[in-house]
């Protein structure tokens, strides 16, 4: 990213993008921002989780018909591998709570296009990107998300992933069964009796420990094992011992940031262009009281940001018309 431009430009740019359908330039944004998350530089690294903050205030809603109407927006030929593109970039985009509370409030909409991409066999990456969305999902959606998962099919897509990943033993198959686990620990302590005998009935549970058994064996040393291991304990000890842990205890705010963290520090800005200032531990912002989604550090940031555009770009409508 230019160092002239505003992460708002950066961010009004891909709403264009969005309207215009423009993969290619979309693409461009994930790569750039993956650049970004990877850069040793501390001020790209930062204006990495600025961008994200700013798209979720600013692009929710036009990501949110972005997914949901991918299936209609391109020929049968292109369909799959522009998806890739849109479940890049809107899974990379789930990275606040408020964010992703607006995503769920059309879950029926989301839910289709996120199971495809899970469900196509020519993009494993797609599979991977799907797979995460499923998760982080999840974490904020809690158990109003757990029956339409079911009814989806989760469990035989699980099922699938992690046999189709015997033998395998790379970074990305890795990352793929580590969500996998994640998924079965999540559903295992959100879902009630029936989703918990439905898992324990299925060949999940035999799957993941042969997978694991080979994990060990390979002595690989990535941080994508340590999560499948981590993971595949908690879904072990409700297999063996039944859930100790119940819906009420999920603080999906601490396990978003726990996600975010697996390779990353996590910031949160003002949202106010001028300050930006960093979220200490501790602090709390203010939320916009319309959309929910703008936060600030003082109540003459947020006046300075109604005045600087906010006042035009808060979504506080009833969201896309899907």
């Amino acid at each position: 990213m230019a160092e002239t431009r505003s992460i708002e430009s950066y961010v009004l740019d891909l709403c264009q993008y969005i309207d215009a359908w423009d993969y290619e330039n979309m693409n461009n944004v994930y790569e750039t921002l993956l650049k970004m998350r990877a850069s040793f530089k501390e001020k790209h690294y930062l204006n990495y989780w600025r961008v994200l903050q700013c798209v979720g205030e600013v692009a929710a809603d036009k990501l949110i018909y972005l997914v949901a109407k991918s299936p209609v927006a391109s020929c049968k030929k292109h369909n799959i591998s522009n998806l890739v593109t849109v479940m890049e970039l809107f899974s990379e985009s789930l990275s606040t709570v408020a964010f992703i509370k607006r995503v769920n409030h059309y879950k029926s909409d989301i839910l289709p296009v996120v199971f495809t991409a899970i469900e196509q066999r020519e993009y494993p990456e797609l599979v991977r990107k799907g797979f995460v969305a499923l998760y982080r999902m999840i974490i904020v959606g809690k158990t109003t998300l757990v029956t339409p998962y079911m009814k989806h099919g989760i469990l035989r897509n699980i099922y699938q992933q992690i046999k189709c990943q015997q033998g395998v033993i790379r970074v990305d198959c890795v990352e793929t069964v580590s969500y996998c686990a994640k998924l079965v620990a999540a559903l295992l302590q959100l879902g009630d009796e029936e989703t918990r005998r439905s898992i324990l009935k299925s060949n999940i549970p035999n799957e993941l420990d042969v997978y694991v058994v080979r994990l060990k064996k390979s002595k690989v040393n990535w941080e994508e094992v340590d999560d499948v291991l981590e993971f595949y304990d908690q879904a072990k000890m409700s297999f063996l011992l039944g859930s100790n842990s119940k819906p009420e205890d999920w603080n999906s705010k601490d396990k978003l940031i726990e996600e975010l963290k697996q390779d990353l520090e996590v910031f949160i800005f003002c949202s106010s262009p001028p300050c930006r200032k960093i979220q200490a531990d501790q602090e709390k912002f203010l939320y916009c009281g319309q959309c929910k989604l703008s936060r600030y550090c003082s109540p003459g940031c947020q006046k300075e940001h109604w005045k600087l555009g906010h006042k035009e770009m808060c979504l506080h409508g009833n969201g896309p018309k899907l």
